[in-house]
């Protein structure tokens, strides 16, 4: 971007303002997702192929929020743009943008695998396992790894930089006309992929919502396991939805004003919040984790449930007398 009417940022209020949100921001998100990370790491009851999923996206916003945010974005508020060459910022704009697209597939993986779960209990036990969802997860993000080198050597050979601003404090790709916007279909590209993940999601409630009515319980038992499955299944739609969210502001909302203040909202702030409040999400769910009611996830009871991320046999085994998301 050009600095020609960049305030002096080392003492304009509004860079300091969103340096430190983000400061703070990211080190909130961090600790929340290293939380996910070691546990998963420490606790061998944790290690099923759901969490497995989750673990991957905890990886990718500790890197995203730590290499995006608190070593570029951060710094670049404080002393200008020009802090860093272009290439830099296009550099680690590039790989947190492709890490991003790959939280969105652990979204779809983690979607198809619920489902699966639901509707061909036989098929997943035999495919789902931890280490098929390792294989996939760890190719996902393989092809992820290959795409930022590409992309990275194309946009050096052409000259192709996309920048962060410390005068709007977001980044915008880059304005040549003579390179290709690789951003432009990005919008419709993730509301389709996020429409097939809520229609997949609500099937799997139904599917669930039709399991409890048809077993004996009484009405109170019903309601109870009905209601824990509705919040459940509320944590799943906050994530994919989030996503959504982000992208409305950055490729759509952004354009209803071009005051600072919005423009960091739409395109730095709401992108850094995805990352931060799901490590979150991750924790309020998660059993072991969760700061929640413990009367909510108490498994000692016949009729409970458990987190998202609790037991794998009480989640998604065709053996489990009740299905539970």
């Amino acid at each position: 971007m050009n600095n020609t009417n960049s305030p002096n940022t080392l003492t304009d209020p509004l860079n300091w303002t969103t340096a430190i949100f983000m400061t703070v921001n990211a080190i909130f998100g961090i600790v929340c997702n290293t939380i996910i990370i070691y546990n998963f790491a420490t606790s061998p009851k944790e290690r099923t192929s759901f969490n497995l999923i989750c673990a991957a996206r905890a990886i990718a916003n500790v890197v995203i929020l730590g290499m995006g945010f608190l070593s570029l974005f951060v710094p670049l508020t404080i002393f200008g743009e020009n802090l860093f060459p272009p290439v830099h910022h296009a550099i680690v704009i590039t790989i947190i943008n492709s890490l991003y697209t790959g939280l969105q597939n652990c979204g779809f993986l983690i979607a198809i695998n619920r489902f699966v779960a639901m509707f061909f209990a036989f098929f997943y036990s035999k495919y789902f396992t931890p280490t098929v969802t390792f294989i996939l997860t760890a190719a996902m993000f393989a092809f992820r790894f290959y795409r930022m080198g590409y992309d990275i050597i194309d946009n050096n050979y052409n000259q192709c930089f996309s920048t962060y601003s410390s005068v709007y404090l977001t980044w915008f790709p880059t304005r040549d006309p003579r390179c290709r916007n690789k951003y432009e279909d990005v919008f419709d590209l993730t509301t389709l992929l996020l429409v097939g993940l809520v229609l997949i999601n609500i099937a799997t409630f139904v599917k669930i919502y039709l399991f409890y009515k048809s077993t004996e319980m009484d009405s109170k038992e019903i309601k109870k396991r009905i209601r824990k499955n509705r919040i459940l299944f509320s944590q799943t739609i906050i994530q994919d939805l989030a996503y959504a969210i982000d992208m409305a502001f950055t490729f759509k909302l952004s354009a209803l004003s071009m005051s600072r203040l919005w423009s960091f909202i739409c395109g730095s702030m709401v992108w850094e919040c995805v990352h931060s409040f799901d490590g979150l999400i991750m924790i309020m769910f998660n059993e072991k984790l969760t700061f929640l009611k413990k009367s909510f996830f108490d498994s000692s009871s016949p009729s409970s449930s458990v987190g998202t991320q609790g037991n794998p046999n009480a989640l998604f085994s065709p053996r489990a007398p009740a299905p539970v998301v």
